[in-house]
């Protein structure tokens, strides 16, 4: 990858000083290249809350990451796609001559306004956005619809991004910092999320854009040692039938690890009217016994504490007496709907506080505010609508145990062990 440089130039006037367009900003070449097949539709926000200023900035923003990643041996294709009121395909996946071709052509795109309906878009992107270029199979490229906008949609968007995903899109958001929460609940992480300041940092996420559209988690950890215990919240407010949820869910996850006493141990904690090891770290030595007993885990009813439930894995699960390796990563990742939350977080500390990483799936509509202050950093927080659509957002967990591009297990690993209470 070639070194890239933007450069400003403020001769703009007063009034557009602060947002400058494509002639009031100079920029070096910038070369980049995507090693990966990929078909990628860049959706643009044409509508009059982004503004005609900001459309054409999204408009600089593509052009500028055509010319700087498209060659003419590139398996990557693109197309373009403008959204009010109604989705425009402007630009065909693939349907162009070359890149000057392609540049042409989003020259010619108009501005549109109207309103901001974005879920409607995202919907309308997933049935008809890649057109001909969709193959079946193996032979089918990843497919990825990177989202452009400055304006909150004025429609529901947690469903349509839930159907995209279900179609195997990845969605990618870039957008200013007052749509920061809306592109995470449709992209479904903050990893998945660019933010700009100002016209010249949207330029800088070129190269960022570029390096998540061909970065992908291995396989699960599969040559990777780690410690995991999955936390169920079981109360009442869950009910058995989120629980088989639930339940599934981690199943699915638990085969992407290489189930072992060398390689990866799961254990599961269960929490309700009472908490319960359902079962620990070195007691399920195969993969097929994990998955028996995790179908066999019981739902308790009640009302749970989660800080409860934290730490009782504190004392009782990772401890070198009960399975805990030293030397090994270890993670706790959190399921619940929300309630019991509040006492959770200095204990969700101690395990943080101690080389153990916390992840915290949510569920629901809102996120509680006890269940943020659990979670603690942003990027150890999962937000799921509903407890059907935790399947979309396993590769999320998955990376983020995996340690996504870094190749660590998780953000934080445990050295060397901690000695038993």
């Amino acid at each position: 990858m070639e070194a890239h440089v933007f450069q400003k130039d403020w001769t703009a006037t007063s009034a557009s000083a602060h947002w400058p367009l494509e002639g009031r900003l100079t920029v070096v070449a910038l070369k980049l290249s995507l090693e990966c097949r990929v078909d990628l539709l860049f959706l643009l926000d044409s509508s009059a809350g982004t503004t005609l200023d900001g459309f054409l900035r999204a408009k600089v923003f593509v052009k500028r990451f055509v010319q700087a990643v498209l060659s003419k041996d590139s398996r990557a294709r693109v197309g373009v796609a403008t959204y009010s009121r109604e989705l425009l395909v402007a630009v065909p996946v693939g349907e162009y001559q070359d890149v000057p071709d392609l540049v042409r052509s989003l020259d010619g795109i108009p501005f549109r306004g109207g309103p901001t309906l974005t879920g409607s878009a995202l919907r309308q992107a997933a049935e008809r956005g890649f057109g001909s270029a969709t193959r079946t199979g193996q032979d089918r490229p990843r497919r990825v619809v990177v989202l452009l906008t400055e304006s909150r949609s004025e429609d529901e968007v947690a469903g349509p991004a839930r159907h995209a995903r279900a179609r195997e899109l990845l969605l990618l958001g870039v957008g200013s910092e007052a749509v920061r929460a809306e592109l995470e609940e449709i992209t479904g992480s903050p990893k998945h999320v660019m933010v700009y300041s100002d016209p010249q940092d949207l330029l800088n996420q070129i190269p960022e854009l570029q390096g998540k559209l061909c970065s992908r988690q291995r396989p699960g950890c599969r040559t990777q040692a780690l410690d995991l215990v999955f936390m169920l919240d079981t109360s009442a407010s869950v009910g058995p039938e989120n629980f088989a949820q639930m339940q599934s869910f981690v199943r699915s996850c638990a085969l992407q690890f290489e189930v072992n006493p060398d390689v990866t141990q799961v254990g599961l904690v269960v929490y309700g009217s009472q908490v319960q090891t359902a079962f620990g770290l070195d007691t399920k030595p195969t993969r097929a016994a994990l998955l028996r007993a995790i179908s066999q885990a019981p739902y308790l009813g009640g009302v749970g504490s989660a800080g409860t439930a934290l730490l009782h894995i504190y004392d009782k699960v990772m401890t070198v007496q009960r399975g805990a390796r030293p030397g090994v990563p270890k993670a706790v990742v959190v399921l619940t709907g929300g309630r019991g939350a509040e006492d959770a977080a200095v204990p969700a500390q101690k395990l943080r506080n101690n080389g153990i990483s916390v992840l915290v799936v949510g569920v629901g509509p809102v996120l509680s505010e006890g269940l943020r202050r659990l979670a603690g950093p942003r990027d150890s927080l999962i937000h799921v609508a509903a407890y059907a659509d935790l399947r979309y957002h396993q590769d999320v967990l998955i990376e983020w145990l995996c340690g996504g591009e870094s190749g660590n297990p998780h953000p934080q690993g445990c050295p060397h062990g901690r000695p038993s209470a």
